[in-house]
């Protein structure tokens, strides 16, 4: 009789997510281990061309009707394993492995306090809280969010945490500079800032114009999410829209990684004052990109971006002074500041070894337990 194949379910918040870097070395390591893998998101999706077709997407909804009508499902009985990402596909997630005695495991690449609190029910993030302390391990994307993560959801000091990054273990091939800079219409020796991700008032935007403005050897490159129609048509119409490249696509993560190679300078700034943002480090997909790019990096200072300064392949700032001038120092010292770049993503974030590290952990947890 042939084996039963191994089943894992991973909930997500958006299906887009599924190829982020997180879930991408999540999902990698459970097909790695043999499982078949389920991801749920509202709406579903489609995973073509990102995984094999042991790969599938299916809707979910989170919330307390969906669940209750679901919970008791056959369906879930197929799994040996659940897991989910912050914070509301937790509550389903974690609720389905009790229910059906699952072993679960949380990936916790948000954590909503403070001021990111979110406008979810009350009862509903404590059930999601609930889940991470259930869970028989948490995942964060920096050191400096392991005891943030403890505190925020109650998790016990001998309840292990993991750090994997916001890197890809195997980042892709970067893009043509040449021809990429002629589609963008920047000159192929101009200083060029590359801008990515959420891009607003707390991503050092009000910076970054003022010395844009100023300075017209500068060009720019924004591939933002979710920009407002009306916030691209005042960007097209600003002094110097001509040296500024607005992505009119939303480009894959691949996609998107692949062509920040082309710029020399990649802005990871976050003032938001909720404590996740204050916590930040390699959690930040923007500078894990850039840095694996061989893109020197602009933070705002905080403990978890001292790392830059160390290996020289970024600067602090805290001002739009400090930040007009990091971008002089980074201008000459460009080729000696993006081969650090690298050095650093290979030594300091070192996505690759820290995936094998997720994937023992997985085989650890799973080994025996996988077939009740």
């Amino acid at each position: 009789m042939a084996a039963t194949r191994k089943k894992a379910a991973h909930f997500l918040l958006l299906g887009e997510l599924a190829g982020s870097p997180p879930n991408e070395a999540l999902i990698g390591a459970l097909l790695d281990l043999g499982f078949d893998v389920d991801l749920y998101a509202p709406g579903g999706g489609a995973v073509k061309g990102l995984y094999d077709s042991r790969v599938t997407m299916f809707p979910v909804e989170y919330g307390k009707r969906w669940l209750l009508r679901n919970a008791l499902s056959r369906r879930w009985r197929e799994y040996q394993i659940f897991s989910g990402t912050s914070e509301d596909p937790l509550g389903v997630a974690g609720t389905l492995a009790r229910l059906h005695r699952k072993p679960f495991f949380a990936l916790a690449d948000e954590i909503k306090s403070g001021s990111y609190y979110g406008d979810a029910p009350e009862s509903w993030k404590r059930l999601c809280r609930w889940a991470m302390r259930g869970a028989a391990f948490n995942i964060v994307n920096d050191e400096s969010r392991v005891q943030l993560q403890r505190e925020y959801a109650g998790i016990s000091p001998d309840s292990p945490v993991l750090v994997y990054p916001g890197c890809f273990r195997q980042p892709p091939a970067p893009t043509d500079r040449a021809s990429l800079r002629e589609k963008w219409g920047i000159p192929e020796g101009a200083l060029t800032i590359g801008v990515s991700g959420g891009f607003n008032e707390t991503s050092g935007a009000d910076w970054l114009f003022k010395v844009f403005s100023r300075d017209p050897s500068i060009h720019l490159v924004i591939q933002a999410l979710n920009m407002p129609p009306f916030t691209r048509m005042l960007l097209e119409n600003t002094a110097g829209a001509g040296r500024l490249y607005l992505e009119p696509n939303r480009l894959s993560w691949q996609d998107a990684w692949a062509s920040a190679s082309a710029c020399d300078i990649g802005l990871a700034i976050y003032t938001n004052p909720a404590p996740q943002f204050q916590h930040m480090g390699i959690s930040s997909n923007r500078l894990c990109m850039y840095l694996a790019m061989g893109v020197p990096v602009i933070a705002n200072r905080q403990p978890s971006f001292e790392f830059l300064e160390h290996f020289d392949c970024g600067r602090m700032v805290s001002s739009e002074q400090e930040f007009s001038a990091a971008i002089d120092k980074i201008r000459d010292r460009l080729p000696a500041m993006r081969a650090n770049a690298l050095t650093c993503a290979r030594e300091y974030i070192r996505a690759p070894q820290r995936w094998l590290e997720l994937r023992e952990k997985l085989s650890q947890f799973t080994q025996g337990r996988a077939g009740r």
